[in-house]
């Protein structure tokens, strides 16, 4: 009986549902035409259109502004710089990517540029960080301003032409440079054939393993180069190389030389017995950069006193040496002193 109730409701719902259709449509209604697929769920519709990029009506747009430094100090640690500073973000967008430090000259050209660190700054707020930077045996020496911003990951390279914050300005005691410093200069692009290779001297401590190389570079262009040394040992004339050393780092002005002193640490140093030609190369990237009719390096035969070492035989140790880089006394400065003195004209004999 229950099944049979159910089923004649059904039916007699049906039968109205039927003549209220043929009601609706005998006074001439239009009928809608079937949708040509299945609507799509508004849920799926609204993630899809925020992934996509397109604003909810109700957010407001962030707004990108340049980051700011400031409280800035600059000590010198050996051939590394500690860097510590503070990045104001005046806008609404996020600010990322690395802060970048680069070293100018008497000239305003480029000594090194090197990324200090990543960085990440909320809108509206300010951050601290703190970087130590390590530099080229002689670069913080010749460094007359220093100038700090930001720029994309790993685009410091780029120059400020990729900056994302105002540029600042210092002399190398953490003060703002003068406005009469000389203008930054951007970048040049060094190449093996800037430099040219003097006053080759190989030596070793004893019997033991304690080998050095001496040499004199020279920038032969007509702009600011930097590169750095790498010797190779060859068992012969026209064999792949067996081993290879980085010999130290260099930037110099135009016409400028310097004396790099550094050790020499082959992967075996029995091979120092198997070694007969030397090669020591000096270009952008060092031993990074292959040997091609560009970078053909500066040839000499290792010397008849080098041998690999004797077993437990140790360097004696040294005493106290010169200045190794190769600078004279000429380069100790107070930059402010220095552009003060610029502004007094010279007196007369």
């Amino acid at each position: 009986m229950i099944m049979r109730w159910g089923d004649q409701w059904r039916g007699h719902a049906c039968a109205v549902l039927l003549l209220s259709c043929a009601a609706v449509w005998g006074t001439g209604c239009k009928k809608e035409p079937a949708q040509a697929s299945t609507p799509v769920d508004a849920g799926v519709v609204a993630v899809a259109a925020v992934d996509a990029g397109v604003p909810d009506a109700g957010t407001v747009a962030k707004v990108a502004k340049p980051l700011k430094f400031s409280d800035v100090t600059l000590t010198p640690q050996g051939t590394s710089v500690l860097v510590m500073y503070t990045l104001t973000n005046p806008g609404t967008a996020q600010g990322r990517g690395d802060a970048c430090l680069s070293l100018h000259d008497d000239q305003g050209r480029v000594i090194e540029v090197k990324r200090m660190g990543g960085i990440t700054v909320k809108g509206g707020t300010t951050d601290t960080f703190e970087d130590k930077v390590s530099l080229g045996g002689t670069s913080w020496k010749q460094t007359r301003t220093v100038m700090l911003y930001t720029a994309g990951e790993y685009r410091c390279s780029s120059g400020v032409s990729s900056a994302t914050s105002e540029l600042l300005r210092l002399l190398p005691t953490g003060q703002p440079a003068p406005a009469d410093a000389p203008a930054p200069q951007e970048l040049q692009s060094s190449q093996a054939t800037d430099f040219e290779v003097s006053g080759v001297e190989l030596t070793q401590a004893g019997q033991s393993d304690d080998y050095t190389l001496r040499y004199t570079v020279k920038n032969v262009s007509d702009h600011r180069a930097s590169g750095s040394g790498c010797l190779r040992a060859y068992v012969q004339e026209g064999a792949p190389h067996l081993e290879e050393s980085p010999e130290g780092d260099f930037s110099l002005a135009p016409g400028a030389s310097e004396t790099i002193k550094d050790s020499v640490i082959f992967d075996n140093d029995r091979n120092w017995d198997r070694v007969t030609v030397l090669r020591l190369f000096t270009s952008p990237y060092g031993c990074a950069d292959g040997a091609d009719t560009d970078n053909t390096g500066f040839k000499f035969m290792k010397p008849e006193s080098i041998h690999a070492p004797e077993e437990g035989v140790e360097a004696e140790p040294a005493g106290d040496s010169d200045d190794e880089t190769g600078m004279d006394s000429s380069d100790a400065y107070d930059p402010e002193e220095e552009f003060k003195s610029e502004k007094q004209a010279p007196n007369a004999e």
